[in-house]
């Protein structure tokens, strides 16, 4: 259950991009207990729930402390790190459980040419990216890249998605998950995995509403900024000359329309060692990767541009509208 964020003191920054309308979150929800509120039954403050009492404990926490399952689904490997990593650090570190499905081997990512086996040097970055946030279990859908035009070999973009969909309803169905996190429906900047990911996430959270009640959130960035940053790039021609920059214009989640933001700053440690794992990804032969200019921000530029976390809750939408039959 959402508390509002007025009256909850744990997560209440005010972020750069401004606030949120009356009656919209600043987070999921998995923070159980606010600021100066004590959980029920006899948990205590259950921020001081220690894993190995969740462990010997796990279904009386569940009900009394509002411990939660929370399954994260991304693409291809290092898609975690900059899009929910704090997300995924907070939540485990407060006691729920965290999983993470992996829909593609990312053997079409851009990379240095003198790496051989591009996709088993990206499943041993995302093992150490999943250890470094706190997942319980990482889940390898084990699907080729389609690569940035869709056009890669047996890629994930022609994976039927009534087949992805019932694989992953399946492990929602082992974790007995609360909470379903994909991607927004322009799938970022529009990469056809993204946007697989987006429907078929959809089509699972839709058919597992239907047994268990679930919570859709989708990740995402707020368009606005973005827009703005990749216009000026090209004005100063800072971008490839073939780019276009209108193609930004749709990129994304309008700000208006985002209804949560995570403050992660309390975890940007962990975000950014996650980031720094997936070391393939710093670097390419045609150009600076943006992991690589992540990885070299100065803190305080950090804090500000990765400290915030950005979703639109979904739920009612999309489950309640497949219920009624609606598309």
């Amino acid at each position: 259950m959402l508390v509002p964020a007025r009256r909850c003191g744990n997560d209440t920054d005010v972020v750069p991009s401004g606030t949120l309308a009356f009656g919209k979150a600043l987070y999921l929800g998995f923070d159980s207990t606010c600021a100066r509120r004590i959980a029920i039954g006899d948990v205590g403050d259950s921020h001081r729930v220690t894993l190995r009492h969740l462990a010997s404990h796990e279904s009386t926490l569940r009900h009394n402390a509002g411990v939660s399952t929370l399954v994260f689904v991304h693409a291809h490997p290092d898609d975690e790190a900059l899009l929910t990593a704090g997300t995924m650090a907070k939540a485990s570190a407060h006691g729920h459980r965290v999983v993470l499905i992996m829909a593609t081997d990312g053997a079409a990512g851009l990379a240095r040419s003198d790496i051989d086996d591009l996709a088993s040097l990206r499943s041993k970055e995302l093992e150490a990216s999943a250890r470094i946030l706190g997942v319980h279990r990482t889940v390898n859908l084990g699907y080729a890249d389609s690569g940035l035009k869709g056009d890669a070999p047996k890629g994930f973009v022609g994976a039927p998605e009534a087949d992805v969909a019932s694989r992953i309803v399946e492990i929602l169905e082992q974790e007995a998950a609360d909470i379903v996190v994909g991607y927004d429906p322009s799938g970022g900047y529009g990469h056809p995995d993204h946007l697989h990911v987006h429907r078929v996430t959809r089509a699972a959270a839709q058919a597992w509403s239907n047994v268990h009640h679930v919570r859709l959130f989708e990740a995402t960035l707020p368009r606005e900024p973005i827009a703005r940053a990749v216009h000026l790039a090209a004005r100063i021609r800072a971008t490839p000359a073939e780019f276009d920059p209108s193609e930004f214009d749709t990129a994304w989640t309008p700000r208006a329309a985002i209804t949560h933001r995570v403050n992660v700053r309390g975890h940007l440690a962990a975000k950014r060692a996650s980031q720094a794992a997936h070391a393939s990804q710093t670097g390419a032969d045609d150009g600076v990767r943006t992991l690589q200019i992540l990885g070299t921000l100065p803190s305080p530029l950090a804090h500000l541009l990765l400290g915030t976390e950005y979703y639109v809750d979904v739920t009612d939408s999309t489950i309640a509208g497949a219920r009624s039959g609606e598309s």
